[in-house]
């Protein structure tokens, strides 16, 4: 097996996204208008809005559903059962979010991923919170695959 010398070789997690248009995860997530009341109370018709510009980024930008998988495996099966009971398990997905994008630093999709997350994170305090924080992700993944995101 050869190399070409004259291309550089990427390490494992190290790709090279191309940004469409050239903007950039931080720019999308200061564009967009998150409300607390989506996780503190309920959803309203602006979610929707807030879910497809965040999935069709995700999309766009290198977010793929195998990098995220684990995560919502984890927040699918904390929903499943008894959010007082599994809040550690909450918690320690901050963390994993984190592994994640150190994993792959560049992928703007996984950024506003991250970014999102993190936004949200604090306002998770209880059972419904937690319910209404799934919903908002549920649309933005939703939007994700619509938009063309891969496995």
């Amino acid at each position: 097996m050869t190399f070409d010398k004259s291309k550089p070789q990427q390490n494992r997690g190290q790709q090279n996204y191309q940004n469409r248009d050239g903007v950039s995860a931080s720019t999308v997530f200061s564009n967009i208008v998150f409300k607390a009341q989506w996780i503190q109370i309920e959803a309203d018709k602006d979610l929707i809005e807030y879910a497809e510009k965040s999935g069709s980024f995700m999309a766009q930008n290198g977010l793929t559903n195998s990098k995220i998988r684990s995560i919502y495996g984890e927040i699918k099966r904390i929903q499943m059962g008894d959010f007082e009971k599994e809040k550690v398990s909450f918690y320690l997905l901050k963390p994993k979010v984190a592994y994640a994008l150190g994993r792959d630093p560049r992928n703007e999709g996984l950024i506003l991923f991250k970014k999102i997350f993190d936004h949200c994170f604090p306002y998770v305090t209880n059972s419904k919170t937690f319910i209404n924080f799934c919903y908002l992700l549920e649309a933005v993944l939703a939007y994700h695959k619509s938009y063309g995101g891969k496995d």
